[in-house]
């Protein structure tokens, strides 16, 4: 691990802090290094294991850096595009079919994708379905790109991390789900998450348009 980061370095973590669903602002000071971070009360669970995750993917572990998080009221909740359900076929011998059905303002949407059998390819197949599910509500105005999609352990709990890129300004997006009982349900879910930010702006907006 190095024992120091330089500028550019610095700003490569913040900025990967500050993509993680629920984080407003992200400061850090050292070395020796503090991290402080500004966070939504409502994710305040799934952001925290965010955070340490991405400090880790920077070689900044719990030996390496402090964090103290700090948890604020959230603004006011848009809706939120909604998840139904995600299915895993395999249409013929070592190809697996992933369908993902999303809703927003009683529409429903469903995105398709197929690809090669195993758990970590069904995984990324269940969250390229959602982001094509997603391409269709958003109709072209924004497209995203799969990145990665990783699960791991994290504080005794099973994560799915979803890292995203979508075509406005090319920043990463970044989207954690607790897997429980159905990891693909947690990569879609992942990928809602790590788009929230930009679904919020286009689909609330569109909303106020059509009610006024």
């Amino acid at each position: 691990m190095p024992a120091t980061l330089d500028t550019a370095a610095l700003d490569s973590v913040r900025a990967d802090l500050e993509a993680v669903d629920g984080v407003r602002r992200a400061f850090i000071e050292g070395p020796p290094y503090s991290v402080y971070v500004i966070a939504d009360r409502a994710s305040a669970g799934p952001t925290e294991m965010l955070v340490h995750a991405v400090l880790v993917r920077h070689g900044l572990g719990a030996a390496e850096a402090q964090v103290q998080v700090c948890h604020l009221s959230a603004p006011e909740a848009r809706r939120r595009v909604r998840f139904v359900s995600v299915t895993i076929d395999t249409p013929r011998i070592g190809r697996s079919q992933a369908t993902v059905e999303l809703e927003w303002a009683g529409r429903s949407v469903v995105g398709e994708v197929e690809g090669e059998t195993g758990y970590a390819m069904e995984l990324r197949l269940a969250a390229m379905a959602t982001a094509a599910a997603l391409d269709q509500l958003m109709a072209g105005r924004v497209k995203f790109q799969m990145v990665g999609i990783k699960p791991f352990r994290a504080f005794d709990a099973d994560v799915v991390v979803a890292l995203l890129r979508s075509d406005l300004d090319g920043k990463s997006l970044i989207g954690a789900a607790l897997a429980s009982d159905d990891p693909y349900r947690a990569a879609s879910v992942a990928v809602l998450n790590a788009t929230n930010r930009v679904l919020g702006n286009y689909l609330s907006n569109d909303e106020g348009a059509a009610g006024s």
